[in-house]
Protein backbone atom coordinates (compact mmCIF):
# COMPACT_ATOMS: atom_id res chain seq x y z
CA UNK A 1 0.00 0.00 0.00
CA UNK A 2 2.76 2.58 0.85
CA UNK A 3 4.51 1.83 -2.29
CA UNK A 4 1.67 2.83 -4.32
CA UNK A 5 0.86 5.48 -2.69
CA UNK A 6 4.72 6.91 -2.93
CA UNK A 7 4.71 6.11 -6.60
CA UNK A 8 1.82 8.56 -7.15
CA UNK A 9 4.21 11.33 -5.23
CA UNK A 10 4.74 14.39 -6.97
CA UNK A 11 8.84 14.46 -8.30
CA UNK A 12 9.39 17.68 -6.48
CA UNK A 13 7.09 16.13 -3.07
CA UNK A 14 9.68 13.15 -2.95
CA UNK A 15 12.55 15.20 -2.99
CA UNK A 16 11.52 17.66 -0.47
CA UNK A 17 10.51 14.13 1.74
CA UNK A 18 14.10 12.74 1.27
CA UNK A 19 15.65 16.13 1.73
CA UNK A 20 14.08 16.51 5.13
CA UNK A 21 14.41 12.25 5.80
CA UNK A 22 18.47 12.90 5.11
CA UNK A 23 18.98 15.95 7.17
CA UNK A 24 17.85 14.32 9.86
CA UNK A 25 19.16 10.93 9.62
CA UNK A 26 22.91 12.87 9.59
CA UNK A 27 21.47 14.40 12.54
CA UNK A 28 20.57 11.88 14.78
CA UNK A 29 23.86 10.13 13.58
CA UNK A 30 25.57 12.72 15.02
CA UNK A 31 24.14 13.22 18.18
CA UNK A 32 24.51 9.70 18.84
CA UNK A 33 28.20 9.55 17.99
CA UNK A 34 28.47 12.70 20.53
CA UNK A 35 27.20 11.41 23.38
CA UNK A 36 28.48 7.79 22.63
CA UNK A 37 32.23 9.93 22.64
CA UNK A 38 31.07 11.56 25.86
CA UNK A 39 30.31 8.14 27.53
CA UNK A 40 34.13 6.80 27.23
CA UNK A 41 35.26 9.93 29.50
CA UNK A 42 32.61 9.56 32.12
CA UNK A 43 33.91 8.37 35.34
CA UNK A 44 30.14 7.41 36.52
CA UNK A 45 28.69 4.09 35.57
CA UNK A 46 25.82 4.92 36.12
CA UNK A 47 25.63 8.36 33.96
CA UNK A 48 27.72 6.68 31.28
CA UNK A 49 24.91 3.77 30.95
CA UNK A 50 22.16 6.90 30.92
CA UNK A 51 24.28 8.09 27.60
CA UNK A 52 24.70 5.09 26.01
CA UNK A 53 21.49 4.31 26.03
CA UNK A 54 20.65 7.99 24.53
CA UNK A 55 22.95 7.27 21.92
CA UNK A 56 21.61 3.92 21.30
CA UNK A 57 17.65 5.57 20.74
CA UNK A 58 19.47 8.15 18.20
CA UNK A 59 20.88 5.26 16.30
CA UNK A 60 17.34 4.04 16.18
CA UNK A 61 16.05 6.51 14.75
CA UNK A 62 18.45 6.89 12.18
CA UNK A 63 17.64 3.20 11.13
CA UNK A 64 14.19 4.34 11.12
CA UNK A 65 14.90 7.36 8.88
CA UNK A 66 16.68 5.10 6.45
CA UNK A 67 13.66 2.88 6.00
CA UNK A 68 11.69 5.45 4.83
CA UNK A 69 14.55 7.24 2.92
CA UNK A 70 14.97 4.04 0.78
CA UNK A 71 11.32 3.06 0.66
CA UNK A 72 11.06 6.99 -1.38
CA UNK A 73 13.55 5.55 -3.58
CA UNK A 74 16.80 7.06 -2.17
CA UNK A 75 20.07 5.90 -0.47
CA UNK A 76 21.26 7.18 3.01
CA UNK A 77 23.86 9.76 3.37
CA UNK A 78 27.53 8.64 4.77
CA UNK A 79 27.44 9.54 8.61
CA UNK A 80 28.75 12.72 9.49
CA UNK A 81 32.30 13.00 10.84
CA UNK A 82 32.22 13.54 14.34
CA UNK A 83 35.42 14.36 16.15
CA UNK A 84 36.30 11.45 19.14
CA UNK A 85 36.60 12.29 22.45
CA UNK A 86 33.42 14.51 23.10
CA UNK A 87 34.14 17.41 25.96
CA UNK A 88 31.21 18.57 28.80
CA UNK A 89 30.91 21.78 26.05
CA UNK A 90 30.01 18.94 23.34
CA UNK A 91 27.41 17.27 25.47
CA UNK A 92 25.91 20.76 26.37
CA UNK A 93 25.58 21.47 22.43
CA UNK A 94 23.95 18.09 22.20
CA UNK A 95 21.14 19.24 24.66
CA UNK A 96 20.42 22.28 22.85
CA UNK A 97 20.53 19.56 19.95
CA UNK A 98 17.81 17.45 21.31
CA UNK A 99 15.76 20.62 22.39
CA UNK A 100 15.44 21.44 18.68
CA UNK A 101 14.91 18.71 17.43
CA UNK A 102 11.80 18.10 19.44
CA UNK A 103 10.41 21.06 17.49
CA UNK A 104 11.77 20.30 13.83
CA UNK A 105 9.97 16.82 14.48
CA UNK A 106 6.49 18.25 15.45
CA UNK A 107 6.62 21.36 12.68
CA UNK A 108 8.12 18.85 10.10
CA UNK A 109 5.85 15.91 10.91
CA UNK A 110 2.85 18.35 10.05
CA UNK A 111 4.34 20.46 7.56
CA UNK A 112 5.03 17.20 4.98
CA UNK A 113 2.53 15.70 4.49
CA UNK A 114 2.79 12.11 4.82
CA UNK A 115 0.96 10.05 7.44
CA UNK A 116 3.92 7.50 7.85
CA UNK A 117 6.24 9.97 8.01
CA UNK A 118 4.03 11.81 10.81
CA UNK A 119 3.62 9.17 13.00
CA UNK A 120 7.47 8.43 12.63
CA UNK A 121 8.32 12.28 13.74
CA UNK A 122 5.58 11.98 16.73
CA UNK A 123 7.58 8.65 17.80
CA UNK A 124 10.90 9.96 17.40
CA UNK A 125 9.87 13.66 18.94
CA UNK A 126 8.93 11.75 21.84
CA UNK A 127 11.99 9.87 22.32
CA UNK A 128 14.11 13.34 22.06
CA UNK A 129 12.03 14.74 24.76
CA UNK A 130 13.09 11.44 26.59
CA UNK A 131 16.92 12.24 25.71
CA UNK A 132 16.57 15.99 26.37
CA UNK A 133 15.41 15.23 30.33
CA UNK A 134 18.40 12.01 30.65
CA UNK A 135 21.13 14.71 29.39
CA UNK A 136 19.79 17.70 31.53
CA UNK A 137 19.76 15.35 34.37
CA UNK A 138 23.28 14.04 33.30
CA UNK A 139 25.01 17.50 32.31
CA UNK A 140 24.00 18.61 35.75
CA UNK A 141 26.02 15.74 38.11
CA UNK A 142 29.01 16.34 35.61
CA UNK A 143 31.65 18.79 36.69
CA UNK A 144 32.70 20.88 33.55
CA UNK A 145 35.82 21.32 34.72
CA UNK A 146 36.51 17.92 35.19
CA UNK A 147 38.95 15.70 32.83
CA UNK A 148 37.18 13.91 29.76
CA UNK A 149 32.81 14.71 29.34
Amino acid sequence: MAASWIAKLPERKKRLLLEVLKERYQDELADAKVVEEAAKGVPYPELREVLLRIARREKRHAELLAERIKALGGTPPPPPEVREGATWQELLEALESEKADRIRYIEEAYGLGDPEIKRLFERIKEEEEQNYRELLEVLSKLDPYAEGA
